[in-house]
């Protein structure tokens, strides 16, 4: 009976020696809170066109010309804050892998610019217009970092690059006028970023990513493109 207690108590010694996890390294679970500033760029341009005709008095017959109408909204502002959270594993002191989730909320002018054209007498006018605006984007999905310097006397060691892919809504929402404009997004982002650790599990550290969005459904005829810069400042575990 001792026998068996004695081994029972060298392979429970055993393998919390091989489990163990030495300080300053990415093993087990991973989370990662992120907040900063932020540039959004949108831009979104819908045009119509069509043939039409008109009583001409003078020469008492009918006019036929093209009509046309092309709209640009743009709303391109600093936010902050931009805010994320990640939660994952860490594998190896070198990759983790993690679901993330990201929102932004902001007001500011959006821009919107009427432009119609009749070529009947070669007239052309303008309309801009700019509305004090409500902007709220979130998204959800996954993504990954890579830890490439295992040193731990290396002076990049914390450096990491990463990536993720989510699906991203957003809302736009003129204060006091009935316009609103919506969303849903492929969203890209790419990272890079250097971390300190601060104990043996904790890190700090900043980051700064760029974010494509491709289109997924818009609720008019528009054509978006949309960009979004981040600088965030990471507390990290794992």
């Amino acid at each position: 009976m001792k026998t068996l207690l004695r081994m029972g108590l060298c392979a429970a010694l055993l393998s919390s020696v091989a489990f163990a996890r030495n300080p300053h390294e990415h093993r087990g679970f991973y989370f990662s809170a992120g907040i900063g500033p932020a540039y959004h760029s949108f831009s979104a341009s819908s045009s119509s066109s069509s043939y039409r005709y008109r009583w001409n008095e003078y020469t008492a017959e009918y006019d036929y010309f093209w009509e046309s109408e092309k709209e640009e909204n743009s709303y391109n502002a600093f936010v902050f804050p931009a805010i994320d959270f990640r939660f994952g594993k860490s594998i190896g002191n070198l990759i983790a892998l993690y679901s993330t989730f990201d929102f932004m909320f902001d007001t500011d002018n959006w821009e919107c610019l009427r432009e119609e054209q009749s070529d009947v007498y070669g007239k052309t006018s303008e309309i801009a217009d700019s509305e004090n605006s409500i902007m709220f984007s979130g998204g959800a999905g996954l993504g990954f970092e890579v830890y490439p310097f295992l040193n731990p006397n290396s002076v990049m060691r914390g450096f990491h690059i990463g990536e993720s892919t989510s699906v991203n809504g957003m809302f736009l929402d003129a204060v006091g006028d009935v316009s609103e404009w919506g969303g849903v997004f492929l969203a890209n982002r790419i990272n890079v970023g250097m971390d300190w650790w601060v104990s043996d599990t904790w890190s700090l550290g900043v980051e700064f990513s760029y974010t494509y969005f491709g289109v997924i459904e818009v609720d008019s005829d528009d054509d978006p493109d949309r960009h979004l810069f981040r600088l965030m400042f990471r507390f990290t575990r794992g």
